[in-house]
């Protein structure tokens, strides 16, 4: 199939393809994946999600933006460059074609949304203990992303990579905090990689209730980065969020959904 991306026309056709090509004939699997990608347990999810993956790759309704990203994830289309430019201006071109999703994307009122818990005091304190031996900190753009660069001041195994939370290495206190989708950092390196929120305008969990919702990751681990600003739309504008840090310790990708968002972390040497 290499080579004959560009002969597709329509992206629901493309999509019906690399599933084929894949070894998804029906799509059973896919909606498994796509309810354990989304973390979605409601007794409704499997089928929901089932018929919505019929419809999409019938051409019967285009997914949403966030539907398609999930797929994106699912196929593992960034892994395939001779795929993603197809892949993606296909899709433009189904959107301007027609409503995205629409009354039949199944799987739209089923998938997890971003809940409001009940705000908690913010944790106050901060760790005197020191990951790292000298950090530099860049600002990426206009956002506030901050990422930090370092050495480790004693090794770590591969289990402590992910069995414990890290010290607090970056504070975003009082500044935006961006979501990123794609985060790609080298072994000793630290980055925002999201907000974690409370009910609107109101302070955000703690550090630990917000440690325990994260996925335990192979490539590295969780950190504190203190109560800034997130953008979010349930909100309608800005609300104090709990920057989530990541922090590389071992090369490996990691792909996951987190406060509803797809995320893929990929660390190299």
């Amino acid at each position: 199939m290499a080579g004959a991306f560009d002969s597709f026309g329509e992206w629901h056709r493309l999509f019906d393809a690399l599933c084929i090509e894949r070894g998804h004939l029906d799509n059973a699997t896919l909606a498994s994946d796509y309810c354990a990608l989304t973390k979605n347990k409601a007794s409704t999810a499997y089928e929901s999600s089932l018929k919505s993956l019929n419809n999409w790759r019938q051409g019967l309704h285009t997914p949403s933006r966030r539907n398609f990203r999930i797929l994106t994830l699912m196929l593992r289309i960034e892994d395939a460059p001779e795929v993603l430019p197809h892949w993606n201006r296909l899709y433009e071109e189904a959107q301007r074609r027609k409503p995205a999703d629409g009354n039949g994307d199944a799987s739209q009122p089923a998938t997890t949304p971003e809940t409001d818990p009940a705000p908690t005091a913010a944790s106050g304190g901060r760790t005197s203990r020191r990951l790292f031996a000298a950090a530099v900190f860049l600002l990426l753009g206009a956002g506030g992303s901050v990422l930090a660069l370092g050495t480790f001041d004693r090794p770590q195994t591969h289990a402590a990579a992910f069995s414990k939370a890290g010290p607090q290495v970056i504070d975003m206190t009082g500044q935006r905090i961006e979501a990123h989708e794609l985060v790609i950092a080298k072994v000793g390196q630290s980055v925002v990689v999201h907000g974690s929120r409370g009910r609107c305008g109101e302070q955000p969990p703690g550090w630990e209730e917000v440690l325990q919702g994260l996925p335990q990751l192979s490539n590295g681990f969780w950190s504190d980065g203190g109560v800034g600003i997130r953008v979010s739309r349930a909100c309608s504008g800005g609300t104090p969020a709990r920057a989530v840090v990541f922090t590389a310790t071992h090369p490996g990708q990691e792909r996951f959904t987190l406060y509803d968002d797809p995320i893929t972390i990929r660390v190299t040497e």
